[in-house]
Protein backbone atom coordinates (compact mmCIF):
# COMPACT_ATOMS: atom_id res chain seq x y z
CA UNK A 1 0.00 0.00 0.00
CA UNK A 2 1.49 3.29 -0.83
CA UNK A 3 -1.17 5.86 1.04
CA UNK A 4 -3.21 8.34 0.27
CA UNK A 5 0.11 11.24 -0.68
CA UNK A 6 1.51 9.15 -2.59
CA UNK A 7 -1.21 8.05 -4.65
CA UNK A 8 -2.56 11.48 -5.10
CA UNK A 9 1.33 12.43 -5.75
CA UNK A 10 1.76 9.51 -8.39
CA UNK A 11 -1.86 10.58 -10.46
CA UNK A 12 -1.23 14.42 -10.41
CA UNK A 13 2.24 13.98 -11.89
CA UNK A 14 1.75 11.15 -14.48
CA UNK A 15 2.69 12.99 -17.67
CA UNK A 16 2.21 10.80 -21.00
CA UNK A 17 3.99 13.07 -22.79
CA UNK A 18 7.40 11.69 -21.74
CA UNK A 19 6.48 7.97 -22.30
CA UNK A 20 7.36 5.48 -24.96
CA UNK A 21 5.04 2.49 -25.47
CA UNK A 22 3.00 0.25 -27.61
CA UNK A 23 -0.34 -1.43 -26.60
CA UNK A 24 -3.65 -2.82 -27.18
CA UNK A 25 -6.86 -1.17 -26.46
CA UNK A 26 -9.90 -2.91 -25.67
CA UNK A 27 -13.58 -1.13 -24.55
CA UNK A 28 -16.66 -2.44 -23.39
CA UNK A 29 -19.79 -0.46 -23.37
CA UNK A 30 -23.29 0.45 -24.21
CA UNK A 31 -26.21 2.83 -24.31
CA UNK A 32 -25.12 5.85 -21.54
CA UNK A 33 -28.46 6.80 -19.46
CA UNK A 34 -28.93 10.43 -19.65
CA UNK A 35 -27.10 12.98 -17.56
CA UNK A 36 -29.58 14.90 -15.12
CA UNK A 37 -30.23 18.05 -17.04
CA UNK A 38 -28.49 21.66 -16.34
CA UNK A 39 -29.55 24.90 -15.33
CA UNK A 40 -29.16 25.50 -18.72
CA UNK A 41 -29.53 23.28 -22.29
CA UNK A 42 -26.25 21.96 -22.88
CA UNK A 43 -25.59 19.30 -25.21
CA UNK A 44 -25.26 15.52 -23.60
CA UNK A 45 -21.63 15.54 -25.38
CA UNK A 46 -22.35 11.64 -25.28
CA UNK A 47 -18.91 9.68 -25.27
CA UNK A 48 -17.39 12.35 -26.20
CA UNK A 49 -14.65 12.27 -23.56
CA UNK A 50 -14.13 8.59 -24.76
CA UNK A 51 -11.62 7.56 -26.98
CA UNK A 52 -13.92 5.18 -29.05
CA UNK A 53 -16.89 7.88 -29.24
CA UNK A 54 -16.20 7.75 -33.12
CA UNK A 55 -15.03 4.20 -33.56
CA UNK A 56 -17.03 1.23 -35.11
CA UNK A 57 -17.16 -1.45 -32.04
CA UNK A 58 -18.35 -5.16 -32.12
CA UNK A 59 -22.03 -5.86 -31.04
CA UNK A 60 -22.40 -8.37 -28.50
CA UNK A 61 -25.43 -11.09 -27.54
CA UNK A 62 -25.64 -8.75 -24.64
CA UNK A 63 -26.48 -5.53 -26.90
CA UNK A 64 -23.40 -4.37 -25.57
CA UNK A 65 -20.45 -3.35 -27.58
CA UNK A 66 -16.56 -4.17 -27.58
CA UNK A 67 -14.01 -2.13 -29.43
CA UNK A 68 -10.05 -2.38 -30.28
CA UNK A 69 -7.32 0.07 -30.76
CA UNK A 70 -4.01 -0.38 -31.13
CA UNK A 71 -1.57 2.73 -29.60
CA UNK A 72 1.61 4.21 -30.17
CA UNK A 73 3.30 7.26 -28.01
CA UNK A 74 6.64 8.64 -28.96
CA UNK A 75 8.43 11.12 -27.19
CA UNK A 76 7.54 14.55 -28.05
CA UNK A 77 3.75 13.82 -27.57
CA UNK A 78 3.24 12.12 -30.63
CA UNK A 79 0.73 9.72 -30.94
CA UNK A 80 -0.85 7.22 -32.78
CA UNK A 81 -4.49 5.05 -32.29
CA UNK A 82 -5.94 2.90 -35.15
CA UNK A 83 -8.89 1.05 -34.41
CA UNK A 84 -10.47 -1.88 -37.18
CA UNK A 85 -14.04 -1.72 -38.19
CA UNK A 86 -15.47 -5.27 -37.62
CA UNK A 87 -17.47 -5.19 -40.99
CA UNK A 88 -15.21 -4.65 -43.27
CA UNK A 89 -12.14 -6.28 -43.26
CA UNK A 90 -8.86 -5.47 -44.34
CA UNK A 91 -8.25 -1.80 -44.62
CA UNK A 92 -11.46 -0.69 -43.15
CA UNK A 93 -9.87 1.50 -40.11
CA UNK A 94 -9.83 4.55 -39.24
CA UNK A 95 -6.81 6.33 -37.06
CA UNK A 96 -6.07 9.37 -35.58
CA UNK A 97 -2.76 10.73 -33.98
CA UNK A 98 -0.28 13.62 -33.49
CA UNK A 99 3.08 13.74 -35.70
CA UNK A 100 4.34 16.85 -32.91
CA UNK A 101 2.93 19.60 -35.63
CA UNK A 102 -0.59 18.56 -36.04
CA UNK A 103 -3.35 16.64 -34.93
CA UNK A 104 -5.10 14.99 -37.16
CA UNK A 105 -7.99 12.20 -37.70
CA UNK A 106 -8.87 10.17 -40.69
CA UNK A 107 -11.80 7.79 -41.56
CA UNK A 108 -12.73 5.73 -44.56
CA UNK A 109 -14.93 7.50 -46.57
CA UNK A 110 -17.90 4.67 -45.90
CA UNK A 111 -18.36 5.82 -42.06
CA UNK A 112 -19.68 8.86 -43.04
CA UNK A 113 -19.09 12.35 -42.10
CA UNK A 114 -15.95 14.60 -41.61
CA UNK A 115 -13.56 13.39 -39.40
CA UNK A 116 -13.79 15.12 -36.08
CA UNK A 117 -10.04 15.86 -34.03
CA UNK A 118 -9.28 14.03 -31.07
CA UNK A 119 -10.24 14.60 -27.48
CA UNK A 120 -8.41 18.14 -26.06
CA UNK A 121 -8.25 18.12 -22.25
CA UNK A 122 -5.78 20.67 -20.57
CA UNK A 123 -5.08 22.12 -24.01
CA UNK A 124 -3.51 18.83 -25.50
CA UNK A 125 -4.74 16.51 -27.68
CA UNK A 126 -5.18 13.13 -25.79
CA UNK A 127 -4.98 9.36 -27.56
CA UNK A 128 -6.85 7.94 -24.68
CA UNK A 129 -8.17 10.77 -21.82
CA UNK A 130 -9.92 8.07 -19.89
CA UNK A 131 -6.44 6.52 -19.14
CA UNK A 132 -3.99 9.23 -19.67
CA UNK A 133 -5.60 12.15 -18.22
CA UNK A 134 -5.55 10.58 -14.70
CA UNK A 135 -5.55 13.46 -11.89
CA UNK A 136 -9.23 14.36 -13.53
CA UNK A 137 -9.64 11.39 -10.65
CA UNK A 138 -8.34 14.23 -7.88
CA UNK A 139 -11.34 16.61 -8.22
CA UNK A 140 -14.34 15.68 -7.03
CA UNK A 141 -14.12 12.12 -5.84
CA UNK A 142 -12.64 10.28 -2.72
CA UNK A 143 -10.56 7.86 -3.20
CA UNK A 144 -10.12 4.41 -1.78
CA UNK A 145 -6.87 2.40 -2.15
CA UNK A 146 -7.71 -1.69 -2.65
CA UNK A 147 -4.31 -3.07 -2.98
CA UNK A 148 -1.53 -4.00 -5.64
CA UNK A 149 -2.98 -6.05 -9.10
CA UNK A 150 -0.82 -6.45 -12.49
CA UNK A 151 -2.47 -5.21 -15.34
CA UNK A 152 -1.21 -6.21 -18.68
CA UNK A 153 2.07 -7.42 -17.31
CA UNK A 154 2.78 -3.96 -15.20
CA UNK A 155 2.46 -3.38 -11.48
CA UNK A 156 -0.45 -1.68 -10.65
CA UNK A 157 -2.45 -0.45 -7.67
CA UNK A 158 -5.97 -0.94 -8.02
CA UNK A 159 -8.10 2.50 -6.38
CA UNK A 160 -11.75 2.89 -6.25
CA UNK A 161 -13.23 6.68 -6.98
CA UNK A 162 -16.57 7.36 -6.03
CA UNK A 163 -18.20 11.34 -7.15
CA UNK A 164 -18.26 13.10 -3.80
CA UNK A 165 -20.49 16.26 -3.47
CA UNK A 166 -17.37 18.37 -2.08
CA UNK A 167 -17.81 21.49 0.05
CA UNK A 168 -20.19 23.36 -1.81
CA UNK A 169 -22.11 20.44 -3.55
CA UNK A 170 -19.83 20.38 -6.90
CA UNK A 171 -19.47 17.25 -8.61
CA UNK A 172 -16.59 16.49 -11.32
CA UNK A 173 -19.43 16.27 -14.15
CA UNK A 174 -22.62 15.26 -14.62
CA UNK A 175 -21.67 11.03 -15.37
CA UNK A 176 -23.64 7.93 -15.70
CA UNK A 177 -21.87 5.97 -12.96
CA UNK A 178 -21.53 6.18 -9.52
CA UNK A 179 -18.29 4.58 -8.91
CA UNK A 180 -14.69 3.93 -10.90
CA UNK A 181 -12.23 1.49 -10.39
CA UNK A 182 -8.91 2.05 -11.90
CA UNK A 183 -5.84 0.29 -11.56
CA UNK A 184 -3.05 2.84 -11.68
CA UNK A 185 0.82 1.98 -13.39
CA UNK A 186 2.52 1.94 -9.88
CA UNK A 187 5.43 3.25 -11.40
CA UNK A 188 3.80 5.50 -14.40
CA UNK A 189 0.72 7.02 -13.03
CA UNK A 190 -1.66 6.47 -15.95
CA UNK A 191 -4.34 3.98 -15.79
CA UNK A 192 -3.95 0.07 -16.90
CA UNK A 193 -8.17 -0.43 -16.25
CA UNK A 194 -10.93 1.81 -15.84
CA UNK A 195 -14.22 0.40 -15.12
CA UNK A 196 -17.20 2.34 -14.34
CA UNK A 197 -20.34 1.19 -12.80
CA UNK A 198 -24.19 2.42 -11.66
CA UNK A 199 -25.92 0.58 -8.97
CA UNK A 200 -23.51 -2.08 -9.26
CA UNK A 201 -23.69 -2.53 -13.21
CA UNK A 202 -21.13 -2.69 -15.49
CA UNK A 203 -21.46 0.71 -17.65
CA UNK A 204 -18.17 1.25 -19.25
CA UNK A 205 -14.92 -0.45 -19.44
CA UNK A 206 -11.65 0.97 -20.38
CA UNK A 207 -8.67 -1.24 -20.57
CA UNK A 208 -4.85 -2.00 -21.81
CA UNK A 209 -4.34 -5.29 -22.12
CA UNK A 210 -1.35 -5.48 -23.59
CA UNK A 211 1.86 -2.89 -23.16
CA UNK A 212 5.37 -2.70 -24.64
CA UNK A 213 7.57 0.06 -23.28
CA UNK A 214 9.60 1.77 -25.22
CA UNK A 215 9.34 0.06 -28.63
CA UNK A 216 11.30 0.18 -31.80
CA UNK A 217 8.65 1.67 -33.76
CA UNK A 218 8.04 4.28 -31.35
CA UNK A 219 11.36 6.11 -32.76
CA UNK A 220 10.41 6.22 -36.17
CA UNK A 221 9.04 9.65 -36.91
CA UNK A 222 7.30 8.34 -40.13
CA UNK A 223 4.77 6.11 -37.99
CA UNK A 224 2.90 9.23 -36.39
CA UNK A 225 2.37 10.86 -40.05
CA UNK A 226 -1.01 11.38 -40.70
CA UNK A 227 -2.54 9.98 -43.71
CA UNK A 228 -3.49 11.42 -46.82
CA UNK A 229 -6.87 13.28 -46.55
CA UNK A 230 -7.15 13.23 -43.05
CA UNK A 231 -8.19 16.38 -40.98
CA UNK A 232 -5.67 18.56 -39.77
CA UNK A 233 -5.41 20.85 -36.63
CA UNK A 234 -2.77 22.45 -34.47
CA UNK A 235 -0.80 20.27 -32.46
CA UNK A 236 -0.26 22.62 -29.70
CA UNK A 237 -4.08 22.90 -29.34
CA UNK A 238 -4.66 26.50 -30.19
CA UNK A 239 -8.29 27.68 -30.79
CA UNK A 240 -9.85 27.56 -34.68
CA UNK A 241 -11.75 30.34 -36.22
CA UNK A 242 -14.95 30.46 -35.01
CA UNK A 243 -17.48 29.27 -38.03
CA UNK A 244 -20.00 26.99 -38.98
CA UNK A 245 -23.63 26.52 -38.46
CA UNK A 246 -23.33 25.74 -34.33
CA UNK A 247 -20.81 28.64 -34.29
CA UNK A 248 -24.07 31.09 -36.43
CA UNK A 249 -26.67 29.58 -34.02
CA UNK A 250 -24.73 30.18 -31.09
CA UNK A 251 -24.30 33.95 -32.60
CA UNK A 252 -27.67 34.41 -32.86
CA UNK A 253 -27.81 33.29 -28.80
CA UNK A 254 -25.55 35.81 -28.23
CA UNK A 255 -27.62 38.73 -30.24
CA UNK A 256 -30.71 37.66 -27.97
CA UNK A 257 -28.37 37.97 -24.96
CA UNK A 258 -27.37 41.41 -26.37
CA UNK A 259 -30.75 42.89 -26.62
CA UNK A 260 -31.80 41.19 -23.00
CA UNK A 261 -29.27 42.87 -21.16
CA UNK A 262 -30.90 46.53 -22.25
CA UNK A 263 -34.20 44.93 -20.66
CA UNK A 264 -32.30 44.75 -17.76
CA UNK A 265 -32.03 47.62 -15.07
CA UNK A 266 -28.88 48.63 -13.24
CA UNK A 267 -26.59 46.80 -15.48
CA UNK A 268 -23.02 46.80 -13.75
CA UNK A 269 -21.09 50.25 -14.43
CA UNK A 270 -23.97 52.23 -14.98
CA UNK A 271 -23.63 53.54 -11.37
CA UNK A 272 -22.19 57.00 -10.95
CA UNK A 273 -17.73 56.79 -11.14
CA UNK A 274 -17.86 57.24 -7.05
CA UNK A 275 -19.60 53.81 -6.80
CA UNK A 276 -17.08 52.13 -8.73
CA UNK A 277 -13.29 51.27 -7.11
CA UNK A 278 -10.58 52.79 -8.98
CA UNK A 279 -8.46 49.91 -9.21
CA UNK A 280 -7.44 46.60 -8.43
CA UNK A 281 -5.63 46.21 -5.19
CA UNK A 282 -1.24 45.55 -5.65
CA UNK A 283 -0.63 42.33 -4.84
CA UNK A 284 1.38 41.62 -1.74
CA UNK A 285 3.53 39.00 -1.89
CA UNK A 286 4.03 39.34 -5.46
CA UNK A 287 2.89 36.27 -8.06
CA UNK A 288 5.38 33.63 -8.45
CA UNK A 289 7.59 34.12 -11.59
CA UNK A 290 6.77 32.97 -14.45
CA UNK A 291 9.51 30.11 -14.97
CA UNK A 292 8.00 26.82 -14.90
CA UNK A 293 8.39 25.33 -11.20
CA UNK A 294 8.07 21.65 -10.32
CA UNK A 295 4.81 20.41 -9.14
CA UNK A 296 4.18 20.76 -5.30
CA UNK A 297 5.29 18.27 -2.95
CA UNK A 298 2.43 15.76 -2.04
CA UNK A 299 1.59 16.76 0.92
CA UNK A 300 -0.04 19.97 -0.85
CA UNK A 301 -1.75 18.05 -3.08
CA UNK A 302 -3.16 16.05 -0.58
CA UNK A 303 -4.28 19.41 0.91
CA UNK A 304 -6.07 20.45 -1.99
CA UNK A 305 -7.64 16.98 -2.19
CA UNK A 306 -8.78 17.18 1.54
CA UNK A 307 -10.08 20.88 0.98
CA UNK A 308 -13.09 19.58 -1.38
CA UNK A 309 -14.43 17.41 1.77
CA UNK A 310 -17.55 18.53 3.44
CA UNK A 311 -16.72 21.35 6.24
CA UNK A 312 -17.68 24.03 8.41
CA UNK A 313 -16.38 27.13 7.19
CA UNK A 314 -17.44 31.34 7.55
CA UNK A 315 -15.50 33.95 5.94
CA UNK A 316 -15.62 37.29 4.06
CA UNK A 317 -15.19 36.88 0.26
CA UNK A 318 -14.27 39.76 -1.81
CA UNK A 319 -13.51 40.04 -5.51
CA UNK A 320 -12.36 42.82 -7.74
CA UNK A 321 -13.27 42.00 -11.54
CA UNK A 322 -11.54 43.95 -14.64
CA UNK A 323 -14.02 42.91 -17.20
CA UNK A 324 -12.91 44.55 -19.95
CA UNK A 325 -9.24 43.38 -19.73
CA UNK A 326 -10.73 38.97 -19.31
CA UNK A 327 -13.04 40.08 -22.31
CA UNK A 328 -9.88 41.42 -24.02
CA UNK A 329 -8.37 38.25 -25.77
CA UNK A 330 -12.04 37.15 -27.28
CA UNK A 331 -12.54 40.54 -28.23
CA UNK A 332 -10.82 40.41 -31.94
CA UNK A 333 -12.44 36.92 -32.37
CA UNK A 334 -15.94 37.59 -31.87
CA UNK A 335 -16.04 41.19 -33.37
CA UNK A 336 -14.57 39.03 -36.38
CA UNK A 337 -17.84 36.69 -36.67
CA UNK A 338 -20.10 39.93 -36.30
CA UNK A 339 -23.39 39.70 -35.73
CA UNK A 340 -24.65 38.91 -31.87
CA UNK A 341 -21.49 38.50 -30.38
CA UNK A 342 -20.28 41.91 -31.47
CA UNK A 343 -23.77 43.40 -30.16
CA UNK A 344 -23.45 41.49 -27.25
CA UNK A 345 -19.58 42.44 -26.66
CA UNK A 346 -20.48 46.40 -27.36
CA UNK A 347 -23.59 46.21 -24.72
CA UNK A 348 -21.24 44.60 -22.00
CA UNK A 349 -17.77 46.23 -22.40
CA UNK A 350 -19.46 49.71 -22.56
CA UNK A 351 -20.75 49.55 -19.32
CA UNK A 352 -18.43 47.76 -17.93
CA UNK A 353 -15.76 48.91 -15.40
CA UNK A 354 -13.31 47.13 -12.68
CA UNK A 355 -16.58 45.85 -10.08
CA UNK A 356 -16.16 45.15 -6.60
CA UNK A 357 -18.04 42.26 -4.98
CA UNK A 358 -18.24 41.36 -0.73
CA UNK A 359 -20.36 39.09 0.77
CA UNK A 360 -20.32 37.23 4.24
CA UNK A 361 -20.36 33.42 3.55
CA UNK A 362 -21.07 30.43 5.58
CA UNK A 363 -20.92 27.09 4.77
CA UNK A 364 -21.76 23.18 6.63
CA UNK A 365 -21.24 20.74 3.92
CA UNK A 366 -23.44 20.24 0.89
CA UNK A 367 -26.72 22.59 0.70
CA UNK A 368 -26.62 23.98 3.35
CA UNK A 369 -24.78 27.52 3.08
CA UNK A 370 -25.74 31.27 3.68
CA UNK A 371 -24.09 34.18 1.15
CA UNK A 372 -25.29 37.51 2.38
CA UNK A 373 -23.85 40.25 0.10
CA UNK A 374 -22.80 43.46 1.45
CA UNK A 375 -21.70 44.90 -1.87
CA UNK A 376 -22.79 43.61 -5.77
CA UNK A 377 -22.23 45.41 -9.12
CA UNK A 378 -25.67 45.42 -9.76
CA UNK A 379 -28.44 45.91 -7.37
CA UNK A 380 -30.80 44.06 -9.25
CA UNK A 381 -28.92 41.18 -8.01
CA UNK A 382 -29.76 38.69 -4.88
CA UNK A 383 -28.75 40.22 -1.73
CA UNK A 384 -28.86 36.76 0.03
CA UNK A 385 -28.74 33.12 -1.13
CA UNK A 386 -29.43 30.45 1.14
CA UNK A 387 -30.23 26.80 1.89
CA UNK A 388 -30.92 24.53 4.83
CA UNK A 389 -30.76 21.68 3.24
CA UNK A 390 -34.53 21.10 1.80
CA UNK A 391 -35.48 24.75 0.29
CA UNK A 392 -33.40 27.30 -1.09
CA UNK A 393 -34.28 31.35 -0.79
CA UNK A 394 -33.05 34.17 -3.01
CA UNK A 395 -33.94 37.26 -1.86
CA UNK A 396 -33.68 40.59 -3.92
CA UNK A 397 -35.14 43.84 -2.77
CA UNK A 398 -38.55 43.70 -3.75
CA UNK A 399 -39.04 39.65 -3.48
CA UNK A 400 -37.65 36.41 -3.19
CA UNK A 401 -37.32 33.67 -4.92
CA UNK A 402 -37.98 29.94 -3.01
CA UNK A 403 -37.10 26.54 -4.33
CA UNK A 404 -35.98 23.16 -3.22
CA UNK A 405 -32.66 22.76 -2.02
CA UNK A 406 -29.63 23.09 -4.88
CA UNK A 407 -26.12 23.68 -5.25
CA UNK A 408 -24.62 26.98 -4.41
CA UNK A 409 -23.57 28.14 -7.62
CA UNK A 410 -22.13 32.01 -7.91
CA UNK A 411 -18.78 31.96 -8.77
CA UNK A 412 -16.78 33.50 -5.95
CA UNK A 413 -17.74 30.53 -3.34
CA UNK A 414 -15.33 28.51 -5.32
CA UNK A 415 -12.78 29.77 -2.87
CA UNK A 416 -14.07 28.19 -0.50
CA UNK A 417 -12.27 24.89 -1.52
CA UNK A 418 -9.98 24.22 -3.99
CA UNK A 419 -9.62 20.46 -5.11
CA UNK A 420 -10.50 21.79 -8.54
CA UNK A 421 -7.14 23.25 -9.30
CA UNK A 422 -5.78 20.00 -9.47
CA UNK A 423 -7.31 19.13 -12.93
CA UNK A 424 -4.82 22.10 -13.76
CA UNK A 425 -1.04 22.92 -13.92
CA UNK A 426 0.36 23.87 -10.35
CA UNK A 427 3.80 24.66 -9.39
CA UNK A 428 5.51 26.07 -6.63
CA UNK A 429 3.90 25.69 -2.80
CA UNK A 430 5.77 27.34 -0.90
CA UNK A 431 5.07 27.94 3.19
CA UNK A 432 4.13 31.62 3.58
CA UNK A 433 2.25 33.34 6.38
CA UNK A 434 -0.28 35.61 4.32
CA UNK A 435 -2.78 38.17 6.76
CA UNK A 436 -1.96 35.74 9.78
CA UNK A 437 -2.69 32.72 8.67
CA UNK A 438 -0.20 29.45 6.99
CA UNK A 439 -0.54 29.36 3.70
CA UNK A 440 1.44 28.36 0.69
CA UNK A 441 1.63 29.36 -2.78
CA UNK A 442 0.93 28.20 -5.99
CA UNK A 443 1.10 28.95 -9.91
CA UNK A 444 -1.36 28.13 -11.69
CA UNK A 445 -0.69 27.00 -15.09
CA UNK A 446 -3.22 25.65 -18.21
CA UNK A 447 -4.00 26.47 -21.58
CA UNK A 448 -7.64 24.97 -22.36
CA UNK A 449 -8.19 23.23 -18.99
CA UNK A 450 -10.87 23.68 -16.58
CA UNK A 451 -12.10 27.21 -15.73
CA UNK A 452 -14.07 28.69 -13.48
CA UNK A 453 -16.43 31.58 -15.25
CA UNK A 454 -16.20 35.03 -13.18
CA UNK A 455 -13.23 33.88 -10.54
CA UNK A 456 -10.41 32.01 -13.17
CA UNK A 457 -11.05 32.79 -17.06
CA UNK A 458 -7.52 33.36 -18.38
CA UNK A 459 -4.07 31.81 -17.74
CA UNK A 460 -1.24 32.49 -15.72
CA UNK A 461 -3.26 32.88 -12.22
CA UNK A 462 -1.66 33.23 -8.46
CA UNK A 463 -3.20 30.91 -5.24
CA UNK A 464 -2.65 31.06 -1.54
CA UNK A 465 -4.46 28.20 -0.29
CA UNK A 466 -4.76 27.93 3.31
CA UNK A 467 -2.69 24.96 4.99
CA UNK A 468 -5.53 24.56 7.86
CA UNK A 469 -9.16 24.47 5.64
CA UNK A 470 -7.45 24.25 2.10
CA UNK A 471 -9.85 27.12 0.83
CA UNK A 472 -8.44 29.60 -1.33
CA UNK A 473 -6.91 32.65 0.49
CA UNK A 474 -6.14 34.79 -2.40
CA UNK A 475 -6.73 33.72 -6.27
CA UNK A 476 -4.85 36.14 -8.58
CA UNK A 477 -6.30 35.86 -12.30
CA UNK A 478 -4.28 37.51 -15.55
CA UNK A 479 -5.03 38.34 -18.85
CA UNK A 480 -1.64 39.02 -20.77
CA UNK A 481 0.21 41.04 -18.13
CA UNK A 482 -2.82 42.63 -16.55
CA UNK A 483 -4.43 41.76 -13.24
CA UNK A 484 -8.12 41.00 -14.49
CA UNK A 485 -9.58 39.19 -11.57
CA UNK A 486 -8.44 39.36 -7.79
CA UNK A 487 -10.40 37.48 -5.28
CA UNK A 488 -10.19 36.60 -1.84
CA UNK A 489 -11.11 34.89 1.42
CA UNK A 490 -10.89 36.54 4.78
CA UNK A 491 -12.06 36.62 8.77
CA UNK A 492 -11.98 32.83 8.51
CA UNK A 493 -13.77 30.88 11.12
CA UNK A 494 -14.31 27.21 11.29
CA UNK A 495 -16.61 27.09 14.44
CA UNK A 496 -19.87 25.39 14.34
CA UNK A 497 -22.80 26.89 12.94
CA UNK A 498 -26.55 27.88 14.14
CA UNK A 499 -28.36 25.31 11.61
CA UNK A 500 -31.20 28.24 12.16
CA UNK A 501 -28.87 30.91 10.19
CA UNK A 502 -29.55 28.85 7.28
CA UNK A 503 -33.19 29.64 7.24
CA UNK A 504 -34.76 33.16 5.95
CA UNK A 505 -37.64 34.51 7.51
CA UNK A 506 -39.96 35.86 5.21
CA UNK A 507 -41.92 38.80 6.10
CA UNK A 508 -45.76 39.09 5.69
CA UNK A 509 -46.93 40.30 2.41
CA UNK A 510 -43.27 39.84 0.44
CA UNK A 511 -43.99 38.97 -2.84
CA UNK A 512 -42.41 35.05 -4.01
CA UNK A 513 -41.56 33.91 -7.05
CA UNK A 514 -41.55 29.89 -7.20
CA UNK A 515 -37.62 29.10 -8.91
CA UNK A 516 -37.45 26.98 -11.81
CA UNK A 517 -33.44 26.27 -11.76
CA UNK A 518 -33.36 28.11 -15.30
CA UNK A 519 -30.87 30.64 -14.59
CA UNK A 520 -32.04 33.11 -17.50
CA UNK A 521 -35.87 32.57 -16.76
CA UNK A 522 -35.43 33.37 -12.80
CA UNK A 523 -33.17 36.40 -13.52
CA UNK A 524 -36.33 37.98 -15.54
CA UNK A 525 -39.26 36.52 -13.68
CA UNK A 526 -39.90 39.14 -11.52
CA UNK A 527 -39.19 42.06 -13.94
CA UNK A 528 -42.06 44.49 -13.61
CA UNK A 529 -44.27 46.11 -16.20
CA UNK A 530 -43.60 46.18 -20.02
CA UNK A 531 -39.79 45.91 -19.69
CA UNK A 532 -40.30 42.62 -17.92
CA UNK A 533 -42.46 41.36 -20.00
CA UNK A 534 -40.11 42.10 -23.54
CA UNK A 535 -37.23 40.54 -20.59
CA UNK A 536 -38.82 37.19 -20.22
CA UNK A 537 -40.05 37.29 -24.45
CA UNK A 538 -36.02 38.27 -25.01
CA UNK A 539 -35.38 34.96 -22.30
CA UNK A 540 -37.41 32.61 -23.81
CA UNK A 541 -36.12 33.06 -27.46
CA UNK A 542 -32.61 32.76 -25.93
CA UNK A 543 -33.33 29.34 -24.51
CA UNK A 544 -34.84 28.46 -27.48
CA UNK A 545 -31.84 29.11 -29.57
CA UNK A 546 -29.47 27.85 -26.70
CA UNK A 547 -31.26 24.52 -27.22
CA UNK A 548 -30.97 24.47 -30.65
CA UNK A 549 -27.33 24.82 -30.11
CA UNK A 550 -27.21 22.31 -27.56
CA UNK A 551 -29.31 19.78 -30.06
CA UNK A 552 -25.98 20.46 -32.47
CA UNK A 553 -23.58 21.10 -30.27
CA UNK A 554 -22.31 22.87 -27.43
CA UNK A 555 -20.90 26.19 -28.96
CA UNK A 556 -18.64 26.88 -26.06
CA UNK A 557 -16.47 23.14 -27.44
CA UNK A 558 -16.23 25.00 -30.69
CA UNK A 559 -14.64 28.34 -29.35
CA UNK A 560 -11.94 26.34 -26.65
CA UNK A 561 -11.32 23.68 -29.85
CA UNK A 562 -12.51 20.18 -28.60
CA UNK A 563 -13.46 19.59 -32.28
Amino acid sequence: MTGLPDLIGLLYRADWTRLSLSGELRAEYGPEPPPPPPPLPRSPRKYRSRWYRDWPGQRQDNDRYVGHGALLIGSGGRWRLVCPDPGRGAGGEAAEGNDGEHVWSWRPLEMGGPAPLPVRENGTYLPVPELFCPSRLLGGYTLEELGPVTVAGRDAIAVAATPRRDALGFRPGRQAYDRVEVAVDAELGILLRRIETSAGELVTLTELTDVTMDPLEAADPARFAPRPGSHLGDAKGEKPGVSGPVWAAANLAAGGLGALTRYLPNWPGRGAPAEQPEAIPSPDPAPLGLAGGSPPPDEVLELLYRSGEPQVLSATARQWLDFAAVARPMSEEMRAGGGGFASLLDTVTSVMNVTRTEARLRVSGPDRYRLDYSARPRPVDATTISCDGERCWRVFQDWIAVGPATSLREPIVSLAESSWLLRLGLSGGAELTYRGRPARQLRVTSSGGEQVLGLLMSFPADAIVDAETGCLLRLLCYTDDTLAIWSELDDISTEPIDPDEFQVHVPPGTRIVEATGNVITDAVAAIPGVKGTAARAAAEAVNRTVGAVSAARSFWDDLRGHR
